[in-house]
């Protein structure tokens, strides 16, 4: 099975080797036609927003990212649910919960909370009408996100066309590796090749402990 990266892609979702437990996309995690319903969920949110609206695509792109992540930690714990209904788990917690996790690149999880920060100055701002107001230090990093994941994108997009483009690749990306942690939770605990798998780690691994039981 081939797990290497298709050049034709345009975006870019991989991350280091060893820092995480998915570092790219492995097609044979994917249930058909994935990416194409994936997308339709986030572009079909946007679509609704109003061009001149600039706070509520900032809400919205928040809400978006939000569910990707409640997604990829849901897949993985599973009392997550529980946990995510509690009004005091904030969105800048569940992204700190899913980076300690490392399930899938961190860069991913920081696109995340880049988001969670634009929201936050519109929220915390009633004066804030656009996303040109928004924090330089803000909306560099958005670019900066945008740009790792999408190496080949055009240099003069607006800092709205920044923001939905990011909070739809990264909505994206997470959905994506919420699948394959879907995959391999579902081979833990409920397949019994896996613990035929284990069983026989652990007799190669520490065959010290295993001869003294």
């Amino acid at each position: 099975m081939d797990d290497n990266p298709n050049p034709a892609v345009m975006l870019n979702f991989d991350g280091p080797e060893g820092q995480s437990l998915f570092r790219r996309f492995l097609v044979w995690c994917f249930p058909v036609e994935w990416e194409s319903t994936v997308q339709k969920e986030a572009d079909a949110v946007f679509s609704h927003l109003s061009a001149e609206d600039e706070r509520a695509v900032a809400l919205v792109a928040a809400m978006v990212v939000e569910d990707g992540v409640n997604k990829l930690v849901a897949a993985y714990v599973p009392g997550y649910k529980d946990l995510a209904a509690k009004s005091d788990f904030t969105f800048s917690m569940r992204i700190e919960l899913a980076q300690a996790l490392r399930l899938c690149p961190s860069r991913l999880l920081g696109a995340a909370d880049t988001l969670r920060r634009i929201r936050n100055e519109f929220a915390h701002k009633l004066t804030l009408k656009t996303f040109d107001g928004c924090k330089a230090g803000s909306l560099e990093s958005a670019r900066s996100h945008l740009r790792q994941i999408q190496p080949a994108m055009e240099l003069n997009k607006s800092n709205r066309e920044i923001v939905t483009n990011l909070a739809s690749v990264v909505y994206l990306a997470l959905r994506g590796y919420s699948f394959h942690v879907t995959r391999l939770n579902q081979y833990i605990r409920e397949e019994k090749d896996f613990r035929e798998a284990l069983h026989k780690h652990c007799i190669e691994k520490y065959p010290q402990i295993v001869a003294t039981k």
